[in-house]
């Protein structure tokens, strides 16, 4: 669909799309999307955001529950780094989708949404404002993922030890107090990795974890997890990771 069509083409058809079924709609905008973004076409990747930020007043959904679900899957594409990410529309997004959402339940909606919304201020926010809002709304999230949830607790731990490693660049008289914070969720989502043979995760969050010893100065340690993040990126076949991993493992300091 993405091939020949010029954006006004696209931006047509989706129109009429969005009009008849906004969710069928929308998992075909999104492959498009994801198709503009691996060919960086970034203008009509922003003319077809535009337009879908421009109609979202306007679509109809069989149920509020659909709705707002809807708006959370165009918050996290708002949230994330692209073309036409916009946190200011992720957050009104996200406001909607949690206005619904408004107390947990076990299909964990509101869980996903405060994740989210956390993972786009980590992703996007620029202040420590916002940064410090995504710790919070990160702890939220992990009132409802529990231990026993224990798979999606170890996707926010992750996520909230970067941002609260991030948070500590921005804040320096708290920044060891941030630092500990970001090591304690780490090592969280590294055991829970660990424990249910998530191996890519556990790679990935003994590399962010190698990261924040590193930026607490605990340089023997640091080695030593980067080390290990190497090796489970080796076999895993992730050969740039592994000797990105390597690298910091030699030249920590």
């Amino acid at each position: 669909m993405a091939g020949p069509d010029g954006p006004a083409e696209l931006v047509a058809h989706f129109a009429d799309a969005f009009r008849a079924d906004p969710v069928a709609a929308y998992r075909d905008w999104f492959r498009v999307q994801e198709d503009l973004t691996e060919r960086e076409d970034e203008n009509t990747a922003r003319a077809l955001a535009d337009h879908l930020w421009s109609t979202l007043p306007t679509l109809p959904f069989e149920t509020e529950e659909a709705k707002a679900r809807f708006f959370h899957n165009v918050a996290v594409f708002f949230g994330t780094p692209g073309p036409a990410s916009d946190l200011s529309r992720a957050r009104e997004a996200f406001a909607v989708a949690l206005a619904h959402f408004s107390q947990h339940q076990e299909t964990g909606w509101r869980a996903r949404a405060l994740h989210n919304f956390a993972t786009a201020l980590s992703n996007l926010g620029q202040t420590q404002a916002e940064l410090e809002e995504s710790v919070a709304l990160f702890e939220q999230a992990l009132a409802w993922r529990t231990p026993e949830r224990a798979i999606a607790r170890g996707v926010s731990c992750h996520n909230m030890g970067i941002v609260l490693r991030r948070l500590a660049e921005l804040d320096p008289p708290r920044s060891e107090s941030h630092l500990d914070a970001s090591a304690t969720a780490l090592r969280e989502a590294v055991a829970i990795r660990e424990q249910h043979n998530l191996a890519e995760g556990h790679a990935l969050s003994l590399f962010q974890l190698g990261l924040t010893l590193e930026a607490l100065e605990q340089i023997d340690e640091a080695r030593l997890i980067f080390g290990a993040a190497a090796e489970q990126f080796d076999r895993l076949g992730k050969d740039d990771s592994a000797a990105i991993a390597r690298r910091r493992a030699d030249h920590a300091d």
